[in-house]
């Protein structure tokens, strides 16, 4: 079928139209929350996982896009069984500084019986990006309580620790560690502030080169981990607090030469050169047959 320029410009506007109305933030991620191989799992942006996390009319800290249909917009890392659960501890699995910035809020969180901290740490880089992380066995370099939610929407309200030496951070810094104790996961997400509205956003579409990497060495595509505001609308979560595998992404276990050892490069040598002998061996023989 043979269409005219009319017809062929209006149909590339219309397929470009998304990618040009896509906001494309920058690689503020340096470093990666945690080290990967403690992770098993991740759940996708707008997934059905854990509880509901996107618009909230009465809690004025969080976006301001109401647009969004209900979905969880933050990750969660759920590491292998062996860290987690009751096996799980808040002094293993490190959680690190992705970029540079300043803690701008510290409260307690509540959970399975015990008490650790959201921690929410502004881009020094570009102060729209704040990034929180939920569940932390914060270090005690850190403020424990910083800029508390005000008591009349936060009952447990408390001020300021004193005791502290920085708020600052650097990228790859050891923030603490998830605290894991009697849960699967921890649990991350990103608000970007876009002039005077607030927008939750996927932490993988602020990754650098280098920390996808990362995942693409554990065979995670980028674009696995979110799925799009049209899928989640004509798809409706209906699974609160069950297990949908479709909301997760599983991380493969990387390839690993093992360590063998001075010795065991020497073996390794001399068995490649045996095999090199005994095919320069074979080829000889294979012409003096053909020659006889």
């Amino acid at each position: 079928m043979i269409i005219s320029l009319p017809q062929f410009l209006t149909l590339i506007l219309t397929l470009s139209t998304p990618l040009l109305s896509k906001a494309v933030h920058p690689d503020l991620i340096q470093t990666n929350l945690t080290d990967l191989h403690y992770i098993e799992e991740i759940s996708k942006f707008r997934s059905g996982a854990g509880h509901e996390f996107f618009y909230d009319a009465t809690f004025p800290f969080g976006a301001t896009d109401n647009s969004e249909p209900p979905s969880s917009m933050k990750h969660y890392l759920s590491p292998y069984a062996a860290y987690k659960d009751s096996n799980g501890t808040n002094n293993l699995v490190p959680v690190y500084a992705p970029f540079a910035g300043d803690i701008v809020r510290v409260t307690n969180e509540n959970c399975c019986g015990f008490i650790n901290k959201r921690v929410e740490i502004q881009s020094l880089d570009n102060n729209a990006y704040t990034l929180i992380i939920f569940h932390i066995n914060l270090n005690e370099a850190y403020p424990q309580i910083y800029n508390d939610w005000p008591a009349h929407l936060w009952p447990a309200h408390l001020p300021d620790d004193s005791e502290y030496e920085t708020v600052s951070v650097d990228a790859g810094d050891l923030l603490g560690y998830a605290d894991l104790r009697g849960v699967n996961d921890f649990d991350i997400a990103v608000i970007w502030e876009n002039g005077v509205d607030r927008y939750w956003i996927s932490y993988f579409e602020l990754l650098s080169t280098a920390v996808k990497d990362e995942y693409l060495r554990r065979s995670v595509r980028i674009d696995e981990l979110t799925i799009s505001k049209s899928t989640r609308l004509a798809e409706p979560v209906t699974w609160w607090g069950g297990r949908n595998d479709d909301d997760w992404v599983l991380l493969m276990t990387s390839y690993q030469i093992p360590a063998i050892g001075n010795m065991g490069l020497i073996i390794l040598w001399l068995s490649a050169l045996q095999f090199g002998v005994l095919g320069l061996r074979k080829k000889r023989g294979l012409v003096n047959d053909l020659c006889n």
